[in-house]
């Protein structure tokens, strides 16, 4: 709860919803694939037991999350409504793995996502005067910044598809930090209808599940380039 200066003493009571934030399907634009060590044999991909994959793709999914509160003044209640957006972008992916066998493999990797998206709203303000007389108040739209970073362990599955091409399934958990920008309080000044919203990040961990297919074309041994679609899923509350 937090009190207000002026002429009235009066608090707000956030209602906090679940966030989900860190859904999300990736698309890959290019990415360069190397594989080092001994030769594994012939099958799997690519000729190596330790491969990196370091990726550069798109988040394409945009989404909404919103949030509202209460708050008692001049003996009646005012209510808010809020939303901020979390904008489609590009993404950084890197990961690392070694083939336990030619046909599985276990990875270590890391994303990186961020966008600037809006946080607005809208208020209904008792009047100070007359009862039953609210004012319809719009609260401007403010630029939000939402940040995700994410880590994940996979055990992949490498399929042959040709002595150049192989895909390989991919599924584990995954951990993401997730940052947003949110309104989450609102004062109003003393005698008036008038909003001054608070503007604050608000940061949690979500655990998931990882789940992805990429396409791999090796041009030699150790270089390749390929394509790939993940979905990570998860949720925080802020």
């Amino acid at each position: 709860r937090e009190n207000f200066g002026g002429a009235l003493d009066h608090s707000t009571t956030d209602t906090r919803r679940s966030m989900n934030t860190t859904t999300r399907i990736s698309l890959l634009l290019i990415g360069f694939t190397l594989a080092l060590g001994s030769r594994a044999g012939a099958q799997g991909m690519p000729e190596g037991k330790v491969f990196i994959n370091v990726n550069g793709g798109a988040q394409t999914q945009s989404r909404s999350v919103d949030n509202s509160f209460s708050i008692p003044i001049y003996g009646q209640t005012a209510t808010v409504a809020t939303t901020a957006t979390i904008p489609s972008g590009g993404l950084f992916d890197l990961s690392v793995g070694y083939k336990v066998r030619p046909s599985i493999g276990v990875a270590f990797g890391f994303s990186t996502f961020s966008g600037t998206g809006a946080v607005a709203g809208a208020a209904s303000v008792p009047s100070p005067i007359f009862f039953n007389r609210p004012a319809a108040v719009t609260i401007p739209e403010t630029d939000a910044q939402h940040k995700e970073r994410s880590i994940y362990l996979l055990l992949v599955g490498l399929v042959p598809v040709t002595d150049k091409v192989d895909v390989a399934l991919s599924i584990g958990p995954a951990f993401t930090r997730v940052e947003q920008a949110l309104i989450t309080s609102v004062s109003i000044p003393a005698g008036t209808q008038n909003v001054n919203p608070t503007i604050q990040t608000q940061s949690g961990t979500a655990t998931g599940v990882n789940v992805g297919v990429d396409l791999t074309y090796m041009f030699v041994k150790q270089v390749g380039a390929g394509a790939f679609m993940r979905y990570v899923s998860g949720s925080v509350d802020l």
